[in-house]
């Protein structure tokens, strides 16, 4: 394996992790949403930490949707469109297969 392919190996693996990472903490953040403002149960404690940590979490998934976007040479649109799937509870999964797809024909 040359550096190219390492770093897209690298690249690819850091997108794949953040993406599961992201899409995780939004299910589990929007599932205590749910149960706190519609059902009506205390909110926990960790609650604004855990959204804080997705904060900082989202940006992360930015970059390594962007590092990955200028190796498979993604446009624009499409670049921005997969980073929004890690606002969206469960989107950020089915980009992730839907990539995964695109990177299994691109190597």
């Amino acid at each position: 394996m040359n550096n190219n392919q390492m770093d897209f190996a690298k690249q690819w693996m850091f997108y794949r992790i953040m993406a599961l990472v992201v899409g995780t903490v939004l299910v589990v953040l929007s599932l205590f949403l749910v149960s706190v403002r519609v059902i009506g149960n205390p909110e926990p404690s960790f609650y604004a930490a855990a959204w804080m940590a997705h904060g900082y979490l989202f940006p992360i998934y930015v970059v390594a949707t962007f590092m990955l976007s200028t190796k498979l040479q993604w446009s624009f649109t499409k670049t921005t469109l997969i980073m929004l799937a890690g606002t969206v509870p469960l989107m950020s999964f089915f980009t992730e297969r839907r990539v995964a797809k695109e990177v299994a024909d691109f190597s």
